[in-house]
């Protein structure tokens, strides 16, 4: 089959099915929560090192049983898991996910459709996002601020769930329920422009279409999960310390004696590099590890500051 989105979009309809949240969770629960059965090409594939956060899944269910959901804004640090909770959403319930990456170069066009040459005629062509909207798929905007304000100006209609009306004349409707959410390391208000340059700052109006949510790192006893789940080959005690010593850089940064978050993802890469370099004798692997992970995006002060962090959690002698 090919995987062209377009052609992915023309696969049949998917079959409505009701999972409970234990079923699709974990969670003691019976509650019903509606998806599809599995088969469609656009259902993301599961990731088997993902751990579900309790109290987020109480915000996704609370959010899915809204007969209508607004579409959802979730603000958090980079490296946080906000797109892989979503993905994750969809590939549980599988739901046929469209996740639309941002890019500057970004126009509405290339949203909502445009005029093509097809067999010596121009015909206009709906975008893939609207197609999307048309059958009721998820729709997941990636760092939606990255988008240029005026795209998402040009989105309102759709974040309204509102008859999109064409250039062309042609009238798009949105499937009876659609689920249309976005990430962003920023609010779209400018807030963390500092840190996420090149982000957006978008009207009000633009905003005020979303309902809005925070995440931040996983609380120590998730993210210990996770690395765990990821790299069941290292050691116990290596990932408790390395939770612990991501909570003070994370402390670090707020107080602004380190420029930027060390991430989960961050923390898988430095288990990963720890792994690999275990046996060297040439290097600290320890901190080899971890300044190929995220200390060498530091300049040698703050570097060295961390690694001290280090030196109190893994007691191990700093270089």
């Amino acid at each position: 089959m090919s995987t062209h989105l377009h052609n992915l979009l023309s696969a049949n309809d998917p079959v409505p099915k009701i999972y409970t949240v234990q079923q699709a969770f974990g969670l003691p629960s019976q509650m019903k929560i509606p998806g599809y059965a599995p088969g469609h090409p656009l259902v993301p594939e599961k990731n088997p090192a993902f751990v579900w956060q309790p109290a987020l899944v109480k915000d996704l269910i609370e959010w899915l049983l809204d007969p209508s959901p607004d579409p959802l804004w979730i603000t958090g640090p980079t490296g946080c898991g906000k797109t892989e909770l979503l993905v994750q959403l969809g590939a549980t319930l599988h739901l046929p996910t469209v996740v639309v990456s941002a890019k500057k170069s970004t126009e509405p066009d290339d949203i909502l459709g445009r005029i093509r040459l097809h067999n010596g005629s121009t015909v206009f062509e709906p975008g893939v996002l609207l197609r999307a909207y048309a059958k009721g798929y998820f729709i997941l905007f990636d760092e939606i601020d990255g988008y240029p304000p005026d795209v998402m100006l040009a989105c309102h209609r759709i974040l309204e769930k509102k008859p999109v009306v064409l250039d062309s004349g042609e009238i798009i409707a949105p499937a009876a329920r659609v689920l249309l959410a976005a990430t962003a390391n920023t609010r779209g208000d400018g807030e963390g422009g500092e840190i996420y340059t090149a982000t957006s700052i978008f009207n009000l109006a633009t905003l005020n279409r979303f309902e809005k949510w925070v995440m931040d790192y996983y609380p120590p006893e998730i993210e210990t999960r996770i690395i765990q789940t990821a790299l069941p080959e290292l050691n116990e005690q290596a990932i408790t310390c390395m939770v612990k010593s991501a909570k003070d850089i994370r402390v670090a940064f707020e107080q602004g004696s380190c420029p930027g978050p060390i991430s989960t993802r961050d923390l898988i890469r430095w288990g990963r590099k720890l792994l690999l370099s275990a046996q060297r004798t040439d290097v600290k692997p320890l901190y080899h590890a971890f300044d190929k992970a995220f200390g060498n995006g530091l300049n040698k002060h703050v570097r060295a500051a961390l690694h001290k962090i280090l030196q109190s959690h893994f007691s191990v002698p700093a270089p």
